[in-house]
């Protein structure tokens, strides 16, 4: 009986010990899925809404640029020079933020088109100058695709990983359950092995 009794005590420490270290793995895979949602939501706000906000803005100054061209007067090419100065520093606020390869692909030729039109500006070719602001401002809306189906991309990965880490919590709470079950039998079986180990009064007479 007494070797059942250590049996039962060793059982009962190891699957302490399965508890303590099965909450401490919990706790570090929490803060590693916490980290991980926390960039991913800073990543949607920092390089997708605020680059969604650059987009409008930059598609707003396209607009005013392809406005003056299409009515031309002596005041044109300083009226365009005064849009590309504002597109020149949302461009480079635009490149501070984190670009995929298309994304990259398509700011690129959109900074390509932005010279374009100051070349052209400059000499005085309004026509062509027209034709490359109708082209950057297609791209910009090109940019603006890309930025909603990266943003429901990485929201997709939030939601993954918060339905992942449920997923892994009602597990954790099932093993919880059946240790604490079986740590209550092992503490019953004993109460039971005691009282019967107890010695019975003798009628002496």
């Amino acid at each position: 009986m007494w070797t059942f009794a250590i049996k039962q005590k060793m059982t009962a420490a190891i699957l302490l010990f399965t508890v303590i270290g099965l909450v401490m793995l919990t706790n570090m895979r929490e803060q590693r899925i916490a980290t991980r949602i926390s960039t991913a939501v800073t990543s949607i706000y920092e390089d997708r809404l605020v680059v969604a906000q650059y987009i409008l803005q930059l598609s707003k100054q396209m607009e005013g640029i392809i406005a003056i061209l299409e009515k031309e007067d002596e005041k044109t090419s300083a009226r365009i020079n005064d849009h590309l100065t504002d597109v020149t520093a949302l461009n480079e606020l635009y490149e501070k933020t984190i670009l995929t390869d298309i994304e990259r692909t398509n700011f690129e030729i959109f900074k390509q088109l932005c010279q374009t039109i100051s070349r052209n500006n400059k000499i005085g070719d309004y026509s062509s100058a027209l034709l490359a602001a109708r082209d950057a401002g297609d791209t910009l809306q090109t940019l603006s695709s890309i930025q909603v189906e990266e943003g429901k991309n990485q929201l997709d990965d939030v939601l993954n990983m918060t339905s992942f880490s449920n997923i892994l919590s009602y597990l954790e709470l099932a093993i919880l359950i059946v240790i604490a079950v079986i740590i209550q039998a092992l503490v019953f079986a004993s109460k039971t092995m005691m009282s019967v180990r107890k010695p019975k009064n003798e009628n002496l007479n």
